[in-house]
Order: C-alpha cells, then structure tokens, then sequence
C-alpha cells in the first residue's frame, strides 16, 4: 500500500482550505472562515494517520523516502507561509474593526456632549390628558 500518495493529497487538500481561509478573510466572510477552520480541524488527524503510514512505508522501503520526504516539506512550508499570510490579513482586519469601533464610540461621545450643550433633554413623558 502507498501511504505518500493520499498524504500529499490531504496536504493539497489543506492547502485549499488555507488558500479559502485568505479569500473569506478577504471578503470579510466570517462565517465561510470558520467553516475553512473547522475543516481544517477535521483533516488534521487524517494527515497525522497518513503521516505515520508513509514514514513506516519510508523506513520500510527506503527508496522513495528522500524524494517523498522533500515533497511533503515542499507543501508544510506552503501551509506555513499561507497560515502567516492569513494571520497577518486577520490581524490587519481586526485592527480595522477596532479603529472603525473607537472612531465610533468617539463620535457618539461627541453627539452626546453636543446634545449636553444645546441643553437638548429627553423629552417629556405625558403625565395627564387633557
């Protein structure tokens, strides 16, 4: 049986899923986002399996391992430099949502303080009719 085949499928497969993440992040899709995560997850214990059975396969066979070896540091690298991607776009969403949160409480501050200065006041509730 040849365990490498299907593990460099999983990692491609993965490599899918982060190159989703940057489109979501992207599109501000928080939802299709976790939905890339939550399959990543998923696909993590298969690699782990797939991993263990190729590097069995490797120390069995000997022959293919260099060549295997090298393409499966090819995709972990990829997934490395996708993952610092996404986190640094991530990071760079959230730190504009949380400007855009403060320049909005600032501004709510402000109409608040120019309502105090015009003596604008709730109005009345009616207590009798008339």
């Amino acid at each position: 049986m040849n365990a490498e085949q299907p593990l460099l499928n999983a990692y491609s497969e993965w490599r899918r899923l982060a190159q989703a993440e940057s489109k979501a992040i992207h599109l501000r899709d928080w939802n299709f986002l976790l939905e890339c995560q939550e399959a990543i997850k998923k696909i993590q214990p298969l690699i782990t399996r797939l991993t263990g059975e190729a590097r069995d396969e490797w120390n069995l066979s000997g022959a293919g391992s260099v060549a295997g070896k090298k393409n499966i540091r090819a995709l972990v690298s990829e997934l490395i430099e996708l993952a610092k991607h996404n986190r640094m776009s991530l990071q760079a969403a959230k730190q504009t949502a949380q400007s855009k949160c403060e320049q909005l409480k600032q501004a709510g501050r402000n109409l608040k303080r120019l309502q105090l200065s015009y003596g604008f006041a709730q109005p009345a509730a009616w207590t009798s009719f008339s």
